[in-house]
């Protein structure tokens, strides 16, 4: 049994958490019985958890053979062939390191407002986690210390981990500002920072309210898009990369015409999601693999040696050969798949029996609460108050998302509860949960929901027998919706408010269940 000191108020808050949670019936009512983690946490750093060749798993050989290496000009002689996709409070440096782990070549920052950035010093302490780039590790925020609990500061990041490149994506519209915050972030890093990406590709209305960065910016206007990528890799060293992640227009022609103006900037390489602006959230559909392709044989007729990143519709490491090889794609960047299955690169990750897929999921679980305890916890970011442990919170949920599904009071914990703080409770909460499937055998197991292949975090929106990337090419006529489309868009507010009313009946129920627990 591993020990731990505890204060008498971690004690007191965590009889008060299984006082006031029956949906983690742990049954430890002792000090003796009380599980604790920082020797385990410890341990983990006997080895390097960041460093680990992609090429002994993954892609080598799989790439298409007419396709240019990306090699940054931080890292010469080291072909990148996967990517961890920007994602905003998903990115974050323990969660880069796990993916490190399981054969990521090149992470991404989450998307960093340039505005927000120049202006806000709140702002950048709560974002610049560039520890990788050689970026002076600071004292912890109290977001952070608060999810640590009562365990003991972190290490911090690990010697070596300067060697594993790391972007950092901008957001903005003003070539000025996005000079001026790159150089702000080189200054951060001594310089040491692989690269510059712009966002060209944020769908969220937020990106059209604030701002008019992203795939906004790129539909709006072309040539001020252009004007920033050329300033951009005027301005930064030619040791750093300058690059641009952008969505597919809605037709050929435009994609035709847009194409070969952004490779004329001088980037270093460019990334295609393989969506549209309109292809988001609930509306997401197969990715365009055959566009992508367009997009590319139009980028190398301008320059046969840019690298393409492709992005989008990839949820097994078979998509992702398939989409290689379909593309002529240098690289492959995923975003969702990654969040729930750190490994998805890996063949390792595909033929997986339920409960093979079950003990690898609670293993990515177990393996990011490590990180977070013993080298960073997250920055707090976007998430405001509380932020660091509900980055974890995020996280947690897509790797166990099946799983929590199955048992809904675990569930509701992770995602609700007021009293689940600490990195030590969320463990005890992953053990709650590894136990319960236990108990099940295998033939019982297969006759889960959790077992079927439509029960994971990346098809949580995709409609039954829909593929998760489409081969043909198929362009949007019209921006305006059909009648059936409106149908649609109705159907889905309601069920939208439906799934809103349960959520907050859900939560009165708890809460009058708690009181009343509080009260006897």
């Amino acid at each position: 049994m591993r020990a731990m000191k505890i204060s008498g108020k971690g004690l007191k808050q965590r009889s008060f958490l299984l006082s006031m949670l029956s949906c983690v019936a742990l049954q430890r009512n002792t000090r003796q019985s009380v599980i604790a983690f920082a020797p385990t946490f410890r341990r983990v750093q006997k080895t390097n958890i960041h460093l680990r060749s992609l090429h002994e798993t993954f892609l080598s050989g799989q790439k298409n053979e007419n396709a240019p290496d990306l090699i940054l000009p931080s890292h010469p002689g080291t072909p990148i062939r996967t990517v961890m996709a920007p994602m905003v409070a998903a990115s974050d440096y323990p969660f880069r390191c796990l993916l490190r782990k399981y054969g990521v070549d090149l992470t991404f920052t989450q998307m960093l407002h340039c505005k927000n950035y120049i202006k806000d010093e709140t702002f950048r302490l709560s974002h610049l986690d560039l520890w990788e780039a050689g970026a002076k590790y600071p004292d912890l925020l109290r977001s952070q210390l608060s999810c640590l609990g009562d365990f003991p500061p972190p290490m911090g990041p690990q010697e070596g981990d300067c060697e594993t490149p790391l972007i950092v994506q901008l957001a903005g519209n003003e070539p000025d500002l996005l000079i001026q915050q790159a150089s702000m972030i080189l200054d951060h890093t001594d310089g040491k920072i692989s690269g510059i990406d712009v966002n060209l590709g944020c769908p969220q209305q937020i990106a059209k309210k604030k701002g008019s960065y992203g795939a906004f910016l790129m539909e709006r206007d072309l040539d001020l898009v252009c004007n920033i990528l050329a300033s951009l890799r005027d301005s930064v060293p030619d040791s750093t990369a300058v690059s641009a992640k952008i969505r597919l227009p809605t037709d050929d022609e435009t994609l035709c015409y847009r194409i070969p103006k952004l490779v004329k900037t001088g980037i270093n390489f460019l990334t295609i999601h393989g969506r549209t602006i309109h292809e988001n959230k609930t509306k997401v559909g197969a990715a365009h693999v055959d566009r992508i392709k367009l997009a590319i044989d139009k980028a190398h007729e301008v320059d046969p040696d840019l690298p393409v990143i492709a992005n989008g519709g990839m949820e097994t490491y078979e998509d992702i050969q398939e989409v290689m090889q379909t593309t002529g794609a240098s690289a492959a960047m995923s975003s969702e798949a990654l969040l729930e299955i750190p490994n998805v690169f890996s063949p390792a990750s595909s033929g997986l029996t339920p409960r093979e897929r079950l003990t690898q999921q609670i293993s990515f679980a177990t393996e990011y609460l490590d990180i977070c305890a013993n080298v960073a916890p997250p920055l707090p970011g976007v998430m405001g108050k509380g932020g660091s442990f509900n980055i974890i919170r995020g996280h947690l949920f897509k790797f166990l998302y099946r799983y929590l599904n199955e048992h809904t009071d675990l569930r509701d914990c992770l995602g609700g509860d007021r009293n689940l703080l600490t990195i030590g409770q969320a463990r005890d909460l992953v053990d709650e949960l590894a136990e319960r499937f236990s108990k099940i055998s295998d033939d019982e197991l297969l006759q889960y929901k959790s077992s079927a292949p439509e029960a994971s975090w990346y098809r949580r929106h995709r409609k039954e027998n829909r593929h998760v990337h489409q081969k043909e090419v198929r362009v949007d006529s019209s921006l305006a919706p059909s009648g059936s489309e409106e149908e649609t868009i109705e159907s889905r507010k309601r069920q939208i408010r439906d799934r809103i009313r349960q959520m907050k009946d859900r939560k009165a129920a708890r809460e009058a269940s708690a009181a009343n627990r509080f009260v006897a």
